[in-house]
């Protein structure tokens, strides 16, 4: 299957809009993929959304997050992009989930499973300046 033209959303700064992108995902990611695959990916898309929302923005805002979502041939490739506070989570260091849970951490499980299921790729764009997070997951 060759590649297929990005679908892109767009979503406010607000948890309520969760239900609505786990929804657009399972309905992008369709028959192409098992469940428990289709749950992984749905899960990743899901933690790395209520980050921007909780993380990026330290009061309601009105600006819009945008999710790209493209099928290509090896790999699915999900880019959330956001005009947020500033954050790589690739720079950031992932604790084991034995020291998450030990130390009685508050964060940090969400940002080591996307990790771990997914390829994590950020960007800091400059013109308008925002955040470029992309999820890749092989097919």
């Amino acid at each position: 299957m060759d590649s297929i033209p990005e679908k892109i959303l767009y979503y406010s700064v607000d948890l309520d809009e969760l239900s609505k992108i786990r929804g657009e995902v399972r309905e992008f990611l369709g028959e192409d993929c098992s469940d428990i695959v289709k749950g992984r990916i749905v899960f990743c898309l899901d933690e790395a959304m209520t980050n921007v929302i909780e993380h990026g923005f330290s009061e309601p805002d009105s600006s819009k997050i945008e999710l790209r979502m493209k099928k290509n041939k090896g790999s699915w490739k999900f880019s959330i992009l956001d005009q947020g506070v500033p954050f790589d989570p690739t720079k950031e260091k992932s604790e084991t989930w034995k020291e998450l849970y030990e130390s009685g951490a508050d964060g940090g499980f969400g940002l080591r499973s996307i990790k771990k299921i997914m390829v994590v790729r950020y960007q800091r764009l400059k013109n308008p300046p925002r955040n470029k997070l992309t999820l890749i997951h092989t097919r």
